[in-house]
C-alpha cells in the first residue's frame, strides 16, 4: 500500500497542487498538520486536503491557534498576524474540520505527531531531541513535521544513539526491521532548509521504504496573492529563499 506524505502546507495552494500531482494516485494520505498559517488560501487548502483518499490528518500548532486552541504568545509577530488573518478567513466547515483533528494518530504501523513526543509542539532538530522522542514512541516508525526541514533520524533498537540525515534534495529511506525511524517529509508550503521547492513523500508498505521528494511550484503566484490580502513582506520574501 502507498501513502502520500504531506505536512506544513500553510495555506499555500500552489505548492499543495504541485505535490499532489507529484505523489499521484496514492492509496491513502498522511498529513502531519499545519494546513493553515502564513499563506493566502487557508479555506481552500483545508477543502483540498480533507477529501484526499483515506486521509489521516493530525493538528499542528497553527491549526490550533487559528481556532483559538493554542496561545498566540508562542508566535513571532509575523506568524501571529497571519494566524489572526487566517482565523477570519475560515468558513464554518473549515473551522469544524480543524476542530475535529487529534494531536496524534497511529496508522500503517506508523505514529503521527506534528512535533516531538510526548510534548507535541516541541521541535526535533537534533539527534538528542530525536532520542528523547524515540524513548516515548509507541511504534518503530514515526512521521513528524513542524521544523519545515526534510530529514530523518534512525535509532537501532536497544541502543541510545541515533543519526540525523538531511534529504535536502529528496531521496529514499529504507526501513530496516531492527531500526526505529523518525521521518520529517518537510514542508509543502514553506520549506526552511535552503531549498524553496515544496517537499512531500511516499511511504510504500510493501517495499518497506519511504521516498522523500522535492517539487518546484509557482512561488511568484503565491507571493502575488499574499500581497493582495496584506500578509507581511517578511513571509512573502522568505518563500524563494527556502528559509
Amino acid at each position: 500500500m502507498t501513502y502520500g506524505l504531506i505536512s506544513d502546507i500553510h495555506s499555500n495552494m500552489e505548492a499543495l497542487t504541485a505535490v499532489l500531482a507529484e505523489i499521484g494516485s496514492a492509496d491513502a494520505f498522511l498529513c502531519m498538520g499545519d494546513l493553515v498559517g502564513y499563506g493566502p488560501d487557508p479555506a481552500a487548502c483545508i477543502e483540498r486536503v480533507r477529501f484526499l483518499p483515506n486521509l489521516t490528518c493530525i493538528a499542528g500548532n497553527h491549526d490550533l491557534a487559528a481556532i483559538g486552541r493554542y496561545s498566540l504568545d508562542w508566535f513571532n509577530p509575523y506568524a501571529r498576524a497571519a494566524i489572526e488573518w487566517t482565523g477570519d478567513q475560515l468558513t464554518p466547515d473549515a473551522r469544524a474540520y480543524l476542530e475535529s483533528l487529534e494531536l496524534t494518530a497511529e496508522v500503517a504501523g506508523a505514529f503521527l505527531v506534528h512535533g516531538a513526543y510526548p510534548n507535541h509542539m516541541d521541535y526535533i532538530t537534533t539527534a538528542s531531541e530525536a532520542m528523547a522522542t524515540f524513548e516515548s514512541l509507541p511504534a518503530s516508525l514515526c512521521f513528524v513535521g513542524h521544523t519545515h526541514v526534510t530529514e530523518y533520524y534512525r535509532n537501532r533498537t536497544g541502543t541510545r544513539f541515533c543519526d540525523q540525515t538531511s534529504l535536502w534534495s529528496g531521496g529514499v529511506i529504507p526501513l530496516d526491521p531492527d531500526v526505529r525511524c523518525i521521518v520529517n517529509p518537510g514542508s509543502v508550503g514553506q520549506p526552511r532548509d535552503d531549498n524553496s521547492s515544496a517537499s512531500c513523500g511516499v511511504y510504500d508498505t510493501e517495499l518497506r521504504q519511504i521516498e522523500l521528494r522535492r517539487v518546484a511550484y509557482d512561488i511568484a503566484a503565491v507571493q502575488k496573492k499574499m500581497r493582495k490580502v496584506g500578509l507581511s513582506d517578511y513571509l512573502i520574501d522568505r518563500l524563494p529563499r527556502g528559509r
